[in-house]
């Protein structure tokens, strides 16, 4: 080894010694901030843990710009990643409420062999109902947590709630990486780009949630590499690849599967457009009838090809917003979409700032490419930018003239966000390369002590200044980046999470429990019992969390609590013992002392201990079905 290089070597194995520590640190941080009672984890996080993970970032950023291996560096990026999508899953007792409870719930049932033929319980009313239901993504999420539940012998719920955040966290990077090299980039920069992907606030929150439609988002981004792939290659294998992805994303959500096979058509487009000789009119008229079909493939899918499971009404397109919205309002929806409608400007910033640099490394690129050596990487280049237009014009469709629809359409940041990471980080290191040659070009290899008092003023102050933005200034913004995105990923405000006394009395009345039992209680509950019985467990039935005749029964507990409405939930579900639970910061202290002081005239019993749960904040009362009635 070069002598010169050894004081490098030290230095950089001293720079990884550091940020193992910090990460581990970071994550022990995580480990003692997790409560049983918190609206969101910013009221319980430990005070320490933003300034060391800020300073794991720093490193990790300075350790991105150095000759460590690749392999070395993706695995610190992959640690990164696991960390920061793991907030939900460490802090909070259940994960977030509600999206990946529910799935856990639907899950738990599978798990418990509650139901044999997976999710829906009840039995399908035609084969096209049958089919739809085994092609959902919640039946292909359930499988696979429990195989790996059962595989590894630990509780579904850990499995569950640990899924997305690791697969988020080992293979989003991975695939960012492999995205990034398809376009020419350097592995330098691919690496950044595998870091920079969690500077997205909407796709870190996706990440950080174990639902179907993150599932999904992963496979989605493998189907965009194999399609850069299958543009430049006739290879089998990539089209297998590249069709296999983009099924896989279908099968884990409809929303991902839909704008994969979109993106496959346009694709499939540009191959023909570079194979086939023809004028230059033609390819572009061509090209932009593709653009056009593939871009309208979501919209009308939600009309037309019923894939998605709507509550109510249907998604119709609709003029309204353009006559009964104000003028500012449609210009601010068409530029900003939702963050028109007041968010403060921090999360306005953090949102916008990636897609718009991307933006501009687009332009910048593909006007570099016309004549530069690059230029062979200019269908890629081409192809996502037209991705990401169409992603662009989806939502502007979804957000102005359509209504009706079964999701938001802000889960399409997430596609616009795993365009993006790549050319953001084609435009970092572009600058960052651009630094380098200007401090390479003031001979800085041989300036020395003697040499700098010889040396311009002006000179010294440019090499300080260099060294300054490479070295300080552009790690420290990089790591304020993503350490500010997580402030807007992660809530700042919400409901109160699913609390340690809810799932205490959930498991207290499964474990005490040997009959048929019915459950009635509000949402809140009704997520506390699907963590851990499951929805609609024939055994321990807990309503669906959006069940009319749920809703309406808790409804008439609350306001006469008596044992008509306990008889009632009991023939309903054929079970002979009945729980009514209610919870003091659910209900309000006033409403919550007035329900037990008339449960209690009304001859209901107290389930549990006399004290309730939770030091008194939460009652579970019961009535069991005599036989001869």
């Amino acid at each position: 080894m070069d002598k010169s290089k050894r004081p490098f070597i030290n230095y950089l194995r001293i720079t990884e010694i550091l940020y193992s520590v910090l990460i581990l640190f970071s994550f022990s941080l995580l480990l003692i901030s997790r409560t049983g009672e918190a609206h969101t984890i910013w009221e319980v996080v430990n005070p320490l843990f933003i300034p060391a993970l800020f300073a794991a970032t720093f490193l990790l950023v300075t350790i991105m710009f150095t000759s460590e291996k690749v392999a070395h560096k993706l695995t610190f990026v992959i640690i990164h990643s696991i960390l920061i999508h793991s907030f939900f899953s460490i802090i909070f007792p259940a994960g977030d409420m509600s999206g990946q409870q529910m799935v856990l719930g639907r899950s738990r049932l599978v798990f418990d062999n509650a139901v044999v033929h997976g999710w829906a319980p009840w039995p399908a009313m035609s084969i096209t109902s049958r089919v739809y239901e085994w092609f959902r993504g919640i039946t292909f999420q359930a499988a696979l947590s429990v195989v790996l539940a059962r595989m590894l012998s630990i509780d579904l719920l850990w499995v569950h709630l640990s899924l997305i955040p690791v697969l988020w966290g080992a293979f989003v990077p991975i695939a960012a990486f492999l995205t990034t090299k398809a376009l020419g980039g350097k592995e330098e920069t691919a690496i950044l780009s595998s870091l920079l992907v969690s500077a997205f606030p909407y796709a870190t929150y996706f990440g950080a949630i174990s639902v179907h439609n993150s599932l999904g988002f992963i496979f989605f981004f493998y189907s965009l590499y194999f399609m850069l792939r299958y543009l430049d290659s006739d290879d089998s294998k990539t089209n297998s690849l590249m069709v296999a992805s983009c099924f896989f994303s279908f099968l884990s959500h409809s929303l991902t599967g839909i704008m994969s096979f979109s993106l496959l058509l346009l694709a499939l487009a540009f191959k023909s457009h570079r194979r086939e000789k023809s004028t230059r009119v033609t390819a572009t008229v061509f090209l932009l009838i593709s653009f056009v079909f593939s871009a309208s493939i979501l919209p009308l899918s939600f009309i037309y090809l019923g894939l998605f499971p709507i509550r109510t009404g249907r998604a119709v397109f609709t003029l309204d917003k353009l006559y009964t919205l104000p003028f500012e309002e449609i210009v601010g929806l068409f530029l900003l979409g939702e963050l028109a409608y007041g968010f403060d400007l921090k999360t306005m910033l953090l949102i916008v700032v990636g897609p718009l640099i991307a933006i501009l490394s687009m332009i910048y690129l593909l006007y570099k490419s016309k004549s530069s050596p690059s230029k062979k990487y200019r269908i890629h280049i081409l192809f996502l930018s037209a991705a990401f237009l169409m992603i662009l014009v989806d939502y502007r469709i979804l957000k102005l003239f359509m209504e009706g629809l079964p999701l938001n359409e802000e889960r399409l940041w997430v596609f616009q966000d795993f365009i993006a990471a790549p050319f953001v980080a084609l435009a970092i290191y572009a600058i960052v390369s651009s630094l380098r040659t200007s401090l390479k070009a003031l001979s800085l290899p041989n300036l020395s002590v003697s040499s700098l008092k010889v040396s311009s003023k002006g000179k010294i102050l440019r090499v300080l200044g260099l060294l300054f933005t490479l070295n300080v200034l552009i790690p420290v913004t990089m790591a304020g980046w993503l350490i500010a995105s997580l402030s807007v990923a992660y809530p700042q405000v919400a409901p109160l999470q699913t609390t340690w006394y809810e799932l205490d009395a959930v498991r207290y009345i499964e474990a005490n429990t040997h009959e048929k039992y019915v459950v009635i209680g509000d949402v809140w509950t009704i997520f506390a019992g699907e963590v851990i019985v499951g929805v609609n467990n024939p055994r321990a039935y807990y309503f669906l969390e959006y069940n009319k005749t749920g809703f309406d029964l808790f409804f008439n507990m609350s306001q006469e609590p008596s044992l008509q409405w306990m008889l009632r939930a009991m023939t309903l579900t054929d079970t002979k013992i009945a729980y009514f639970i209610i919870t003091e910061p659910r209900l309000g202290t006033e409403d919550f002392n007035y329900i037990v002081s008339k449960a209690l005239q009304n001859g209901l019993q107290i389930y549990g201990p006399p004290e309730g749960f939770g030091n008194g904040r939460l009652y579970i009362f019961y009535y069991e079905k005599e036989d001869n009635l």
